[in-house]
């Protein structure tokens, strides 16, 4: 679910939100170009943002560039990996999601994304049958599943990645890979990279998604008929800030990121969980990818399926119903929305278009 916010001021900033230069002279013909195009400008203050204990962490342009980079680095000195090889993300959302799209992409390695709530079976089963070579856990739960899956010999040949990981045979500790892999990264092996990139074709498998419905296989020129209709129907614009609910990440998720990093100038903010109207509050976004039954909360005057312990009822709704009135451009709905949150929508001059990582689930089988 795509909801479009407009918003004048940018994480507190007093600026008028303004028209700048856009990066996109022309829309690249692969998502490891887009990647690599977007970061090269440096025209925003932040390419990703995440929320962290002290707060909301905002990375720049170089930064996230370079731990993508030594992701890939690591992944091709250390793990072994060459193109057309496999890796599989499994887990919520956060940093770690698009690190590892962008490396793996970056030197032809099939990023297979497999959503948080999937069975341990399945996990298994699509490890092994992809033959993965590395499986990345994006939290501490899915860590653990990841972990015992190893233990029981049903994942393959595959080295398990994640956090509080005691490293042992087939298992790295995140944090480990992380220093190991600033080591790495030298001034040959970043130009590498971008140069394999760059040369990346259209024809070539970009990624995979794995959800309760299915598998989404991609090329990268299949990606590129979805992410660059976004891209031209609604440029971005210097200081564009788009927010990411937590924690399911879905293919129409991984596809705004390409699109929100690739366009130079827009801001991804990786929300957290159970507090999205602290977090909206917060950012005054003018994109937004939400869940559907977020939306009908939303749209019913609810207040939306969590809120915070702080904020009563009443204050909770009177906010959100303020966001819906005042800010909300365009929704892009995977599944529709109800007639109620329809007219809603109507009621305050709200378009509603298709999302652009919907359906073509197939059954899992390679």
């Amino acid at each position: 679910m795509l909801l479009y916010l407009t918003a004048e001021d940018v994480f507190g900033s007093d600026t008028p939100r303004g028209r700048g230069p856009r990066p996109l002279h022309t829309i690249p013909a692969t998502l490891a170009g887009l990647y690599d195009l977007g970061l090269r400008h440096h025209l925003r203050s932040a390419a990703m943002a995440w929320w962290t204990p002290q707060g909301l962490e905002r990375v720049p342009d170089w930064r996230f560039d370079r731990l993508a980079i030594r992701f890939a680095v690591f992944g091709r000195e250390r793990l072994g990996l060459t193109p057309g090889e496999r890796i599989l993300v499994l887990g919520r959302l956060g940093w770690l999601w698009p690190t590892l799209d962008f490396a793996a992409m970056g030197f032809g390695v099939l990023p297979i994304g497999v959503e948080h709530d999937l069975g341990d079976d399945a996990v298994a089963g699509i490890a092994g049958e992809t033959a993965a070579r590395a499986a990345f856990a994006t939290d501490p739960g899915s860590a653990e599943r990841l972990l015992g899956l190893r233990r029981a010999g049903r994942l393959g040949r595959a080295t398990v990645v994640g956090e509080g990981f005691v490293e042992g045979d087939g298992v790295l500790a995140l944090r480990e890979v992380v220093e190991r892999a600033a080591v790495l990264d030298t001034a040959e092996r970043a130009q590498a990279f971008r140069a394999f990139s760059r040369q990346v074709t259209p024809e070539g498998e970009a990624l995979w998604h794995v959800g309760a419905h299915g598998v989404v296989r991609l090329t990268h020129a299949a990606a590129m008929a979805r992410v660059a209709p976004m891209l031209r129907s609604r440029p971005a614009a210097r200081g564009d800030v788009a927010y990411l609910d937590a924690p399911r990440v879905t293919l129409g998720k991984r596809l705004a990121l390409a699109a929100f990093v690739g366009d130079g100038h827009t801001t991804s903010a990786l929300g957290g969980e159970g507090h999205p109207a602290e977090e909206l509050a917060e950012l005054r976004p003018h994109k937004a990818l939400v869940s559907e039954a977020w939306l009908e909360a939303v749209c019913s005057g609810d207040g939306g399926p969590r809120r915070p312990a702080w904020l009563d009822r009443w204050r909770a709704r009177r906010r959100l119903q303020q966001a819906l009135g005042g800010r909300l451009r365009w929704v892009e709905a995977q599944v529709g929305v109800s007639p109620a949150g329809a007219r809603a929508l109507a009621g305050a001059g709200v378009a509603v278009e298709e999302v652009a990582g919907r359906g073509e689930e197939e059954p899992w089988r390679c």
